[in-house]
């Protein structure tokens, strides 16, 4: 059962992008949703790439999605277009220069996919986040409930470099 959700609309432009990504982190920071740096920083980076996807891809409007369940966060990008996304294992990044986008998503999403809509199709990613308890409680979460890890970003002259173990 979805506990928050918030959808907005922005048209298909360059700057879109920052606009929509700096929308989503205000709609959860106004839901007081508590994240470690790197989850939020992933959300971001995710969120960066599936607009500019959708940017690149279609004409129309481009609608976006915020979902948040006690420990699952959705972010669902719909746009118009009916192609769907390559999967980023089927992409050679040295080779082309689309699809690194999607590598990227795969390693700081938990969950991604796209679903073909009646309008276009959408592209979602799912984020595991910690069950927002009372600050009196949250120390007594179990520890399997938390989080993977997930690897750092470093900025690097050839691009972006991750640091640390992979899934």
């Amino acid at each position: 059962m979805t506990s928050r959700h918030a959808r907005f609309a922005t048209p298909a432009a360059p700057e879109s992008v920052a606009f929509a990504r700096d929308r989503i982190l205000i709609q959860l920071d106004a839901w007081g949703l508590t994240l470690e740096q790197n989850t939020r920083e992933a959300i971001k980076l995710v969120a960066s790439e599936l607009i500019t996807n959708a940017v690149v891809h279609t004409e129309g409007p481009i609608t976006l999605g915020l979902y948040l369940d006690e420990d699952r966060l959705l972010l669902v990008v719909h746009d118009s277009s009916r192609t769907l996304p390559a999967p980023p294992d089927t992409c050679d990044p040295a080779e082309t220069e689309s699809g690194r986008g999607l590598l990227l998503v795969n390693v700081f999403a938990d969950r991604w996919g796209s679903d073909l809509t009646p309008g276009g199709k959408k592209v979602w990613a799912a984020f595991d986040v910690p069950p927002q308890l009372p600050a009196a409680t949250s120390d007594a979460r179990p520890q399997s409930q938390t989080a993977r890890a997930r690897p750092r970003l470093r900025i690097v002259s050839e691009g972006i470099a991750l640091a640390g173990a992979l899934r």
